[in-house]
C-alpha cells in the first residue's frame, strides 16, 4: 500500500490561513477548544479550530465559552473537575472471535499491550473449559503489571473454576483475577432448573475465591420480573457488580438507558454496573454512551470492535466520545488516545485482522479525504470537515489525490516536496493526473514528483501521459 503524503498546518498560523494575532487576556493562545478532563490531565486540543473563544475560569477547571466561541465546539463542560466519574473500560479482544482462537504467544502480546495502555481490565477467556485460556492465565501471571485479569465461566462450570482458583497455581501471583459469571436471562434456557437458585449457588461458591461480576446475558429478551429476581439474588449472594450484555445487538439507545434506570432503582448508586452492547445493528457505541449517561459505570467491548458476528462495541470510540463529549456523560478515563490507537493497530496486526480503511479512528483513511470540496475546506478552514484533531490520536491529516481532487491539493503536495509551480505547470500536472487510469497512485509523493519532472522535460506527449494512462 502506498503511503499518502501528510499536510501540516504551519506553526504560528491559525487554520484559516490568517496570522496568529494577539489574544485578550485570559484566553488560551492555542487555536483550539480545550475540553478539560475530570483528572485535569491532557485534554484534547482541536488545534484546527479557527478561534479559541474559550476562557478558563480562575480555578483552572472550568472552560467557559465566551462570545464568538466555535460553533462546532460549543459543547464545553461547565462543571468542576470533581463532577466527573471515572469510567471502567474492559477489553474482551481475547475472549471473543479471532482473539479467542489465536496462539498463546500472540494473545499474550495483546494482553501485555493492553496492560501498557492502562486499560482497566481484560477478559481472557474460560480457563475452566478451555485449556488454551488456562495457558494464557498461567503465561500472564507474572507479566501483567496493573490490569485486572477477568476470567469467564458459565453457571455449569462455576464449581470447576472455584476449585481452580482455590488451588492457586496459575492465579496465585500477579495482578488480581476477577470472575465474570455468565447468566442467561431467558427462562427457556434453564431447562426446568431454577435460574435464581443456580446463580446464587455459583456466586456463593466463587465469591470466597475472587470478586464476582454477574453478566446478565440477552437482557433484551429478559422478562422484567425475571431480571429483577436475578439482580436481587446476585447482590444478596455477594456479587461485586453487574454486567448488562445485549448479546444479540437488538437494543436501541433509549432501551439501554431505560434498562440502566431500572437497574439503578434496584441497586442504588454504589453497585458498579457495566454495559456490554453488541454491534449487530451498528448501534453499539450509541448504546454504550446511552448506558453511561443513564448511570452505568463502564463499558465492556473490544478495541477495534472485534468479536463474534458484527463484533462488540469499539472501546476506542467510547473512549474518544467520553473525552470529546464530557457534557454528555460527565466521565473521564486515564487512557491516552494516541496510545489507544497504536494498541488497536497492534491487535489487528497480531490477529491478522483487516479493520478496514474507513474504520473510525483506526482506519487508514479516517483522517484523509479525496473529495475536492472537502479538501478545499480542510486546506482553508479545517473545522468545516474535521471535528477530531488527528494529533490527539498520533495521526496526521492526509489529503488524498483521487479522481475528484482539485488543483489546490496538487499544488500543496508539490509545495510540500519543495516544488513551486506556475499556473501553466500546475495545469499540466493536473491534466496528467486526471487522465491517469489510477490517480490514487500519485498519493506516493515520489510518483507525483516524477510526473512533474517528466512534464518539465517536455515529455508530456509520449512520456507521462502515456505512462499514467496505462496505470503502470
Amino acid at each position: 500500500m502506498r503511503r499518502a503524503s501528510r499536510l501540516r498546518l504551519r506553526s504560528g498560523a491559525v487554520a484559516n490561513g490568517g496570522p496568529a494575532g494577539p489574544r485578550p487576556a485570559g484566553v488560551k493562545t492555542q487555536t483550539g477548544c480545550e475540553v478539560l478532563s475530570g483528572s485535569r490531565r491532557h485534554a484534547p486540543w482541536v488545534a484546527h479550530c479557527p478561534q479559541s473563544g474559550v476562557r478558563i475560569s480562575p480555578d483552572g477547571t472550568r472552560p467557559v465559552p465566551s462570545k464568538g466561541a466555535c460553533p462546532m465546539h460549543h459543547d464545553l463542560p461547565t462543571v468542576a473537575a470533581s463532577g466527573f466519574r471515572t469510567a471502567r473500560l474492559v477489553d474482551a479482544s481475547l475472549a471473543d472471535g479471532r482473539g479467542a482462537t489465536a496462539p498463546t504467544a500472540e494473545r499474550l502480546d495483546i494482553l501485555l499491550a493492553l496492560d501498557d495502555l492502562g486499560i482497566d481490565a481484560a477478559l481472557i477467556g474460560y480457563p475452566a473449559a478451555r485449556p488454551a485460556d488456562l495457558a494464557l492465565v498461567e503465561a500472564s501471571r507474572a507479566r501483567c503489571r496493573q490490569l485486572t485479569r477477568m476470567v469467564c465461566t458459565a453457571l455449569a462450570d462455576a464449581p470447576v473454576l472455584a476449585d481452580l482458583l482455590g488451588r492457586g497455581g496459575p492465579t496465585e501471583s500477579g495482578p488480581p483475577i476477577e470472575v465474570v459469571l455468565e447468566c442467561g436471562t431467558d427462562p427457556r434456557l434453564a431447562e426446568g432448573a431454577d435460574p435464581v437458585a443456580l446463580l446464587t449457588g455459583a456466586i456463593i461458591r466463587l465469591a470466597p475465591r475472587a470478586p464476582v461480576w454477574v453478566e446478565l446475558a440477552a437482557i433484551a429478551a429478559a422478562a422484567p420480573e425475571m431480571l429483577r429476581s436475578l439482580i436481587h439474588a446476585a447482590l444478596a449472594a455477594g456479587a461485586r457488580g453487574l454486567i448488562l450484555a445485549d448479546t444479540t445487538g437488538r437494543m436501541l439507545p433509549a432501551e439501554t438507558a431505560a434498562t440502566i434506570g431500572m437497574l439503578r432503582a434496584i441497586t442504588g448508586p454504589t453497585i458498579p454496573v457495566i454495559v456490554a452492547p453488541a454491534d449487530d445493528l451498528g448501534l453499539a457505541t450509541a448504546n454504550a454512551l446511552a448506558g453511561l449517561a443513564a448511570g452505568a459505570d463502564g463499558v465492556l467491548g473490544a478495541i477495534g470492535g472485534l468479536g463474534e458476528r458484527a463484533g462488540l462495541v469499539p472501546i476506542e470510540e467510547v473512549a474518544t466520545a467520553i473525552r470529546y463529549r464530557p457534557d454528555h456523560v460527565r466521565l473521564d478515563h486515564a487512557i491516552d488516545l494516541a496510545a489507544l490507537v497504536r494498541t488497536g493497530m497492534t491487535i489487528a496486526e497480531r490477529l491478522s485482522v483487516d479493520l478496514g480503511r474507513n474504520k473510525a479512528l483506526l482506519g487508514d483513511y479516517v483522517f484523509g479525504t479525496a473529495a475536492g470540496l472537502h479538501q478545499h475546506g480542510l486546506l482553508n478552514h479545517p473545522i468545516t470537515y474535521e471535528y477530531l484533531d488527528p494529533a490527539d490520536f498520533g495521526r496526521e491529516r492526509r489529503i488524498l489525490i483521487g479522481r475528484h481532487s482539485g488543483r489546490a491539493v496538487l499544488r500543496a503536495r508539490l509545495t510540500e516536496a519543495g516544488i513551486n509551480l506556475d499556473p501553466a505547470g500546475l495545469e499540466a500536472v493536473y491534466q496528467a493526473v486526471m487522465r491517469s487510469a489510477d490517480p490514487e497512485r500519485f498519493n506516493d509523493t515520489a510518483e507525483l514528483v516524477a510526473l512533474h519532472r517528466r512534464l518539465s522535460a517536455g515529455d508530456a506527449a509520449a512520456g507521462p501521459v502515456a505512462h499514467v494512462s496505462q496505470g503502470a
